[in-house]
This record gives structure tokens, sequence and C-alpha cells, in this order.
């Protein structure tokens, strides 16, 4: 019987776990984390029978060499990275080369750095021939919404424009957040990638305001801003034809962002009262975590929690511009329904990963090699996702004149 082995017992980490550890198909869920106390606390949280935990550090290949032995599937969702010569370092690479050694599988939820999916990329005629498949980035965004690009080019005789959008809030008295501190604050600052006739091009940080409405969304409209995200990076490539690509985030929270990002937006150290400290590592010192997300919610913390990706594909058929816009909102009520011990977010980035190690259990998975999300069979993965209780829209326009 197939065996999966997780690695990154987060807030993300433990909704794929639930995931896994629920469906008939998997045997064995292996829980690796470096932090040995919290990969036991959620196994005790799950409570189940097929989950085995160990201590593994990501960046030591011994370590995760005799952790995923025997394993069919290697999930990656560690969100971490280390300084080396300078330079942030992340151990995805790593991972993967532990994974194809011992003949498994690989998925990840995203990618630390766009250098990192070239070289992933390279090595895709090495797993073709061992015939395994290595699938990066299969989270929420990017993910799910490169699976809905696909979903929308497969139904166009031509496909011109992708645009991509995604928001998550919490509603509460307490700053609280649904994703990693780090990314969720430093990405309002950084500059966004766009995707226009061939050529890439940087736009200036928060630029691109849009005023969006959210399908579900508890507090309305939200500005969304250009990012520079994977799917800006891999659906050109991937996707025929298409002319323009963006990628923009919102959030009724975005002022807030703004503010903390301009304020601890920084890995560089400077002096407090003679003490050397990155500003980035204060606000993570006083930001609560996302895995203590859930207990606030038992707690009653919570008012509300939403989140969501929309993708509009647009394009010709049959000499009819036509636009196939999909989206997945979850709030606070369908969670409770669709994963209790979750939140919004964690289902949507932690149930992808795991429809992926499933499918390819099962050999639905008939791709070999490193792909992105969007060389995938939208239908079936879809239709799976749906199993999980991720809900799909899907909403078309054909404007004839």
């Amino acid at each position: 019987m197939p065996k999966i082995m997780v690695l990154g017992v987060g807030a993300q980490g433990t909704a794929t776990i639930m995931q896994l550890a629920k469906d008939p198909a998997v045997s064995e869920v292996r829980l690796a984390d470096i932090n040995l106390e919290r990969a036991k606390q959620t196994a005790k949280k799950i409570a189940s029978d097929k989950i085995s935990v160990q201590r593994v550090n990501a960046f030591k290949s011994d370590e995760l060499l005799k952790a995923a032995k025997g394993v069919d599937v290697l999930v990656n969702i560690v969100a971490a990275s280390k300084v080396v010569n300078g330079k942030h370092v992340s151990p995805t690479l790593n991972v993967m080369d532990a994974a194809f050694k011992n003949g498994a599988h690989y998925i990840d939820v995203a990618t630390a750095f766009r250098e990192e999916e070239e070289q992933m990329l390279k090595l895709s005629d090495k797993w073709r021939d061992a015939g395994l498949t290595a699938i990066f980035d299969l989270g929420k965004t990017p993910g799910i919404t490169n699976v809905f690009a696909r979903y929308g080019a497969d139904r166009l005789d031509k496909v011109n424009k992708i645009r991509i959008k995604t928001s998550l809030d919490v509603i509460s008295k307490e700053f609280l957040l649904m994703w990693w501190p780090r990314y969720a604050v430093m990405g309002w600052t950084a500059p966004g990638l766009v995707y226009e006739d061939g050529k890439f091009r940087e736009v200036p940080p928060l630029s691109g305001e849009e005023i969006y409405e959210f399908p579900g969304n508890p507090l309305g409209p939200c500005p969304t801003y250009f990012a520079d995200h994977e799917e800006v990076w891999t659906l050109p490539r991937f996707i025929k034809g298409v002319r323009y690509v963006e990628f923009k985030h919102g959030s009724h929270r975005a002022s807030i962002f703004k503010t903390l990002a301009q304020l601890f937006g920084s890995d560089e150290p400077i002096k407090v009262k003679g003490v050397e400290v990155a500003p980035i590592d204060v606000l993570l010192a006083v930001i609560p975590p996302p895995a203590e997300l859930p207990e606030r919610i038992e707690a009653g913390e919570v008012e509300d929690a939403y989140s969501c990706c929309v993708v509009d594909v647009e394009g010709e058929k049959t000499g009819v511009e036509t636009h196939y816009t999909l989206s997945c909102p979850i709030d606070l009520r369908q969670t409770k329904e669709v994963l209790p011990g979750g939140t919004p977010e964690s289902i949507l980035v932690g149930t992808p990963p795991a429809v992926g190690a499933i499918m390819l259990v099962k050999g639905e998975i008939k791709v070999k090699g490193v792909i992105p999300p969007e060389c995938l069979d939208p239908d079936p993965f879809l239709a799976n996702l749906a199993k999980k209780g991720v809900i799909v829209h899907e909403e078309v326009k054909r404007y004839v004149s």
C-alpha cells in the first residue's frame, strides 16, 4: 500500500497530512520536521494509526535519504531558508534529490527562488527516464491557479490573456495571519512582474491597483496589486500563444502590510541598544505563527477568515471573445465543514499536494519528468480536489457583437 512522506508540519503541511490520513488509498503518512515536538503534537491532534513521526533537517542529505526510504511520494512543504555566503538558499533541491534517490515521486507547494525552478526543470529528462514525476508549485497560488489557467486555455481556440488574483484575510481583534509572516509582509514591497508580448517586465511595488470583489468575501471589494509570482514566470512557457499574464494579490489589510513591510521588511541587521537584530526577525517574534490560528479559531478569537484565488482566461472560441473565470472561495464556515482544525488558506494550500500525491500513487497522473501544475490534466485534478472539499466555481462569458 502507498506510503507518503510530508516534510514540514506547519499550518499548510498539517492540512496535507489530515487529507492524506483520511484517504483509504494511503497506508502510511510519515511526518518529518526539524521540530520533533511540533510533529508529535500534530500526530496526536490528527490521531490516525497511519501516522509516524521523525525529526529531519531538510538541509542534511543523509537524514532525508534515511527518512524517505521506501516512500512512494515525498511532499515538501518546508518554508525555510538559510544564508550561505550572503545569499538565501532553500533545501528544495536537496529534498528533491532525496526523493529521486529513493525512487519516489516529488511534490512541493512553492519554490523559494526562480533559479531553483530553472534548475529543477533542467532535471526533467533525468526524472522522465527514471519513470518518475516531480511537480513543483502545487499549492494554492501557485498551484490551483496554474490548473485553472490550463483548464480555461484547453477550452479556447486562442489564448490571449491570463489574469490571476488572490486574497486572504483574518477578521479578528488581534493581528493574525494565515500565511508565513515573512512572505506575507515582505511580498508587499517587492516589485511586481508582468509578461506581455514575449517579454517579462518589472513593475513598481504596489502598482496596478484594482479594487476587486472576490466571490463570497465577507468584507466586500478589496484593493489588489501587482506581485512577482511563479505563475507569471511559468504559464507563458507552458501555455501556447498566451500574450499577457499578470498576478495581483489583495487584502483588506493592504495598508497594514505596507506599513509593516516599510518598518520591518528587511533582513539587514541594525543595532538596537548595542545588539544587532534583523527587523524582519523582530516582526516574526511578535506575530503569532499561522500554525496557532486553528487554536485561536476554536477559542472564538476569530470572527471569520477567508481565502480565494480567481483566474480569468481570455481568448477566442469560434472567433468570439470568450472568458473562462474560475474561483475557489473558502470562509470559516466552509472550513469547519471541509476540514475541522484547518484554516481557509491551509485547505487551499495543503489539499492540492495531497490530491497530487494520491493521484500519483494511483497512476492517474501519466506525465513524467519535472513539471509545473499547468502540465497536469485539469479535469481529473479538479474533480479530485472537489472530492476533498475544494469546490471550483466556473463562469463563462462570450462577447457576441
